[in-house]
């Protein structure tokens, strides 16, 4: 599955800078929806047959971390230090311009608080219901955040990283979740819908409600696990050799001719089934495909750090060739992050599973 986790983040990227020769794939929040389904069922699958031993919470959240957290560390220490030397050196704040602003305007409180979401990663979504009351320097909870004159979130240097905090709101939960019974899961998905039935009924605003707010969004993450149980499923059958093939070609097109398909929330809707469906076959089909996994290996690294990367591109190179620019420049320095951080981390991650089993 890592060719589509990688079209995936590009899809993101894209939406970011602009079409690729007229392609975006997809809308961005559903990329993020989807990547939750993958989560979702990646979840399962691991805490169903790989951290089965003692200790297999503490491994699962340890490995988690250390999946998630370093990268991201270094990613936020190359934002700050490419903003500290266009600040002092092309007079442009970059990502710092909100704090340039407001520093010393912000009470110490509100200083820890963003300075904890934006090193913690977890909150970083709730910054999206908040705003800063200019009057005392602290951080207020409003329904219509986005729409207040300085909506919390403008001090993340990673603004991206708000569906990373969802993320952990999973992790946090997956192991019990995963023991649950398919009915309840379904029960639960089914009371997610309900909420976001009831988030557009009420007219809540689009952004953050509807795209941001854990309670609606948990549904995706549980459809992956039902996804997985799909597959648990298909280890015991026979399935036929060409059909991982052709569900993999279908749901490939699904994504890549996306834009062009007609209607609106029914094309929506039938992206989510069809990934529910196709995840257990495509990943029959590509679990022991190294290229496959090289790829999708570069997906976390696309998705974080791609903000920074279209930042310094525009500002070097104008909007004029922005998505070609951005896209290559992100793809070479995930290339060089992997190779740097992310791939020695993941070796001690394997030998600290292999250890405990």
């Amino acid at each position: 599955m890592g060719l589509v986790r990688f079209l995936l983040a590009v899809t993101v990227v894209l939406n970011h800078t602009g079409p690729l020769f007229g392609l975006v794939f997809t809308d961005a929040y559903m990329a993020i929806k989807v990547f939750f389904i993958i989560s979702g069922f990646y979840m399962a699958l691991i805490l169903s047959e790989k951290y089965t031993g003692p200790g297999r919470c503490r491994l699962f959240y340890t490995n988690r971390f250390l999946r998630l957290f370093p990268v991201y560390w270094v990613v936020l220490l190359v934002s700050l230090a490419v903003s500290l030397a266009f600040k002092y050196g092309l007079h442009t704040a970059l990502l710092l311009g909100p704090w340039q602003t407001w520093l010393g305007r912000l009470s110490p409180g509100t200083v820890a608080a963003l300075a904890a979401a934006n090193l913690g990663i977890l909150g970083q979504d709730l910054l999206f219901f908040s705003h800063l009351d200019p009057a005392t320097g602290t951080l207020s909870f409003a329904g219509d955040a986005l729409y207040r004159a300085v909506p919390a979130w403008f001090f993340l240097l990673i603004p991206q990283a708000w569906t990373i905090s969802l993320e952990l709101v999973f992790y946090l939960l997956a192991p019990w979740l995963v023991r649950r019974s398919t009915g309840f899961l379904v029960a639960a998905i089914a009371a997610s819908l309900a909420l976001r039935a009831g988030v557009y009924l009420a007219d809540f605003p689009f952004d953050p409600w509807k795209q941001r707010f854990f309670p609606v969004e948990c549904g995706f993450f549980l459809c992956g696990i039902l996804s997985y149980r799909l597959y648990a499923r298909l280890k015991t059958v026979t399935v036929p050799r060409r059909l991982p093939w052709s569900v993999a070609g279908l749901y490939l097109a699904a994504i890549l001719g996306y834009q062009f398909l007609p209607g609106a929330k029914g094309k929506e809707f039938y992206l989510y089934a069809a990934t529910m469906a196709s995840i257990p076959f495509l990943f029959l089909l590509t679990k022991k495909m190294r290229f496959d996994r090289a790829i999708g290996e570069l997906s976390y690294p696309i998705y974080i750090s791609h903000w920074t990367v279209i930042m310094v591109a525009e500002y070097v190179c104008g909007k004029k060739h922005l998505p070609e620019v951005a896209l290559a420049a992100t793809i070479l320095f995930c290339l060089a992050l992997n190779r740097l951080v992310a791939d020695p981390i993941e070796r001690l991650r394997q030998r600290r599973v292999r250890r405990a089993g």
